[in-house]
């Protein structure tokens, strides 16, 4: 109508909807389940949960954003090579997840945003919480060639707790979970793993002497009541 098209699609309780005018889109929706998922997304496979997105631009270039909640993750070719990565180096098993393979990670929330260029996705933000593991990303996914070059922080809980002991927690942790740094980049279908813990023994030094400095400020800012 008046050179404008709608369209507006169903699949049991997810709705979405479609406009297109002057080579322009928008196309969002909500509350799609998992097998709507699984045929969407086929690098993974999900038990429950539900997806939102949005997407705008035209057809060789948009923006868009993936969100996905509640839902467990039980096959993604890139979290299995991470995770299986993970199992085979000693100083990383804080960041283990031994029930992976036969339970899969179960996902409170995961998003995606990305900017694409025809078949280059520019993968600016990547943000997935569960409750043993947190992982940061971004990157480029070419699907034409069928690449993958991303780099992921992995944060655990595992420090947290150690990071609430008063004055060496601060040094140590910065009040943070345990991280560390992977590049993933190959085949999107079987991704090689890396890490970066050389760099991250290298500035850990420089950042504890950091924080010792900073430990004056700190204990007096947590003495003085907010309000003054």
């Amino acid at each position: 109508q008046n050179s404008i098209t709608t369209i507006q699609i169903m699949h049991k309780k997810g709705v979405a909807g479609f406009k297109y005018q002057k080579n322009e889109f928008v196309l969002y929706g909500e509350n799609f389940n998992d097998e709507f998922m699984q045929n969407l997304i086929y690098t993974s496979k999900f038990k429950g949960g539900s997806l939102d997105f949005h997407l705008k631009g035209n057809f060789d270039n948009f923006k868009g954003m993936i969100e996905i909640k509640k839902t467990t993750i039980k096959d993604n070719k890139t979290l299995n090579n991470i995770l299986t990565f993970v199992d085979t180096i000693p100083s990383l098993t804080s960041f283990s997840i031994p029930t992976y393979k036969q339970d899969g990670l179960y996902v409170e929330k995961t998003y995606v945003a990305w900017e694409t260029n025809k078949d280059i996705y520019d993968i600016n933000k990547i943000y997935l919480k569960s409750k043993p593991l947190k992982v940061f990303g971004k990157g480029v996914v070419d699907y034409k060639s069928n690449k993958i070059d991303m780099i992921f922080k992995l944060q655990t809980r595992i420090a947290s707790n150690l990071s609430k002991i008063p004055l060496v927690g601060y040094i140590l942790f910065d009040e943070e979970s345990l991280s560390t740094i992977l590049t993933a980049k190959g085949d999107l279908d079987n991704p090689k793993i890396s890490t970066e813990i050389a760099k991250d023994i290298a500035t850990a030094p420089f950042n504890i002497i950091k924080r010792t400095f900073m430990l004056p400020k700190k204990v007096i800012d947590e003495l003085i009541p907010k309000k003054q």
